[in-house]
């Protein structure tokens, strides 16, 4: 693979990426539309003509899995080009229904013997309500940053316009169809002030069917009081409500069913 095609595999856009691969590997369009109908894939030539172009851009689930296709043929990496497709775009005016609904969000965050927020590893369950959804967005504020996945590839990674969190996409191996479900794992690591934080908390921008977070507290020291805080908006501080109990094992959970949208979590106090 030739430098100037790696590069723009790495950063995007996603049009710029299509024509160089193809430039690269020296096919027409024609002939490209062709290698796709012998693999069972219709896409018409002002289709092509128009995604390399930036003109228009693959959002269904049959032009996204034309994509998968010439990662194929142009010889590119997998999600190589999926990857650098944003979020589908709203229709009509109108702002686009959610894609995925989360069935469960599992996360347990681990707290060394000298207090520091070592690692958060998060387990979800996600379910498609339209057809075409190949990601997730997650969220992490300042001070955090994923570091690895499981069942899913790290996409692009932008801040949301008010420096607070950093959203950065986890991208499925296939487009999925409605009802069909998905599971992504996640780890994230902490620096700099996030990483002496005596809180862990999570902005749920809609419901949830099940959220868990379980706090793991290691070394001899344990927490003398655990809270499980909460706030309906994430521009008001969390409040607490309710206390918890950090059990035999160094461990303080806090589960809803039915979790509305807000800010939820857990926060210790060292004597």
């Amino acid at each position: 693979m030739d430098q100037e095609l790696a590069e723009v595999l790495r950063s995007g856009p996603f049009e710029q990426a299509l024509r160089a691969a193809i430039r690269a590997r020296g096919l027409s369009l024609d002939r490209l539309r062709s290698r796709l109908r012998e693999r069972g894939v219709r896409v018409s030539l002002s289709s092509l003509s128009y995604w390399q172009r930036g003109r228009s851009r693959p959002e269904r689930a049959a032009s996204l899995a034309a994509v998968r296709e010439l990662e194929e043929i142009l010889a590119l990496p997998d999600y190589a080009l999926i990857g650098l497709l944003g979020p589908p775009r709203p229709r009509g005016g109108q702002p686009g229904r959610e894609a995925l609904t989360v069935l469960s969000h599992h996360e347990q965050v681990t707290v060394a013997a000298d207090r520091t927020r070592l690692l958060a590893r998060a387990r979800m369950v996600l379910r498609a309500t339209a057809p075409g959804a190949d990601r997730y967005v997650v969220a992490h504020p300042p001070g955090t940053r994923l570091l690895h996945t499981e069942y899913c590839r790290l996409g692009r990674s932008r801040d949301d316009g008010t420096g607070a969190r950093t959203l950065t996409e986890l991208i499925f191996d296939h487009p999925l169809g409605p009802g069909e479900t998905h599971v992504a794992e996640y780890s994230t690591a902490f620096s700099g002030p996030a990483l002496r934080a005596d809180e862990h908390l999570r902005h749920l921008r809609a419901p949830v069917d099940q959220h868990l977070v379980q706090v793991r507290f290691m070394g001899a020291h344990l927490p003398v009081r655990c809270f499980h805080t909460w706030s309906p908006d994430a521009s008001a501080p969390p409040r607490d409500a309710g206390e918890l109990r950090v059990d035999a094992f160094g461990t303080a959970h806090l589960v809803d069913t039915g979790a509305r949208p807000g800010v939820r979590g857990i926060r210790w106090e060292w004597d």
